[in-house]
């Protein structure tokens, strides 16, 4: 395993994993956030393989050959990203680590695209119930770890209404509202 002090220093830090991985901004520091609910021996083996994007704070992007090549690309939509002064705590931050660590599991195991591999309804249900079986209990274990009462477990009601949600700003989003 990578030496801590190698593998969890801050995405500022030039040369870094975290650095390497992602590039969302002003908002990198809440995927570190996110990505320390992976268990270390996750993050460990899978961190040259992942990166995050964000566009919340650009235009357009163009993604490198070598990222696409190379690595997992994980692309986080802005209006789940954190916003104002926010914690762990609050349902908005939740459904976010929850959501970094679905698109995560989805990467990790090699998911195939419902799109572009042509899955069957069945094998795309599979894959997303493996996804959230492996979200749940990476967020769950290290809420456990931290042992904060003011940290609750999450659970199926809290995600499915914070999908609600999503779904209902996607709507407007996409009406123009």
């Amino acid at each position: 395993m990578t030496d801590d002090r190698l593998l969890y220093q801050s995405s500022i830090i030039r040369g870094s994993y975290f650095s390497r991985m992602l590039d969302c901004g002003p908002y990198d520091r809440w995927v570190e956030i996110a990505l320390g609910y992976l268990p270390r021996d996750v993050l460990d083996e899978h961190k040259e393989g992942l990166a995050y994007i964000s566009m919340a704070y650009r235009d357009g992007c163009r993604l490198a050959r070598v990222i696409c090549e190379n690595r997992e690309v994980i692309v986080l939509s802005d209006h789940v990203l954190p916003k104002g002064h926010t914690d762990e705590g609050q349902p908005e931050v939740r459904y976010f680590i929850y959501v970094v660590l679905h698109e995560t599991a989805h990467a990790i195991k090699k998911h195939r695209s419902p799109k572009y591999d042509s899955l069957s309804a069945e094998e795309f249900e599979a894959q997303e119930q493996e996804a959230d079986a492996l979200a749940f209990q990476w967020f769950n274990d290290h809420i456990a770890l931290l042992g904060n009462p003011y940290l609750p477990a999450i659970t199926h009601e809290e995600i499915e209404a914070a999908q609600a949600w999503s779904q209902e700003v996607m709507k407007r989003l996409l009406n123009g509202a």
